[in-house]
């Protein structure tokens, strides 16, 4: 999972070399609600301060692409997502609250 990891975070930070830049509140226009409030969780949950800085930098095409690879490796193993938040320090109550968002608003 932490390959994983990573790949997200190198994912990410190549769309961020792309956009435009820029930092503050993310863009999420072009997104569905559900997908809106989840960039928004993931945002907000996030313990990384250089992914959270990625987020922030990103075009709404660019959020909107993170979201859909978040949506394919975390809905198709969850168990696998769960031991990474475990492994980088998230609280079984923590851990609960990601799990409850990722099944109502990304899977």
């Amino acid at each position: 999972m932490k390959r994983a990891h990573i790949c997200l975070v190198v994912v990410a930070c190549t769309l961020m070399a792309v956009s435009c830049g820029g930092s503050g509140p993310l863009e999420t226009s072009g997104l569905t609600d559900r997908e809106k409030e989840w960039a928004e969780f993931s945002y907000a949950h996030e313990k990384n301060e250089d992914t959270k800085r990625t987020w922030e930098q990103l075009p709404a095409e660019g959020v909107k692409s993170y979201v859909t690879q978040q949506r394919r490796r975390l809905c198709g193993d969850i168990a696998a997502a769960m031991q990474s938040l475990k492994e980088t320090g998230y609280t079984a109550d923590e851990m609960q609250e990601y799990k409850e968002n990722l099944m109502k608003l990304l899977c």
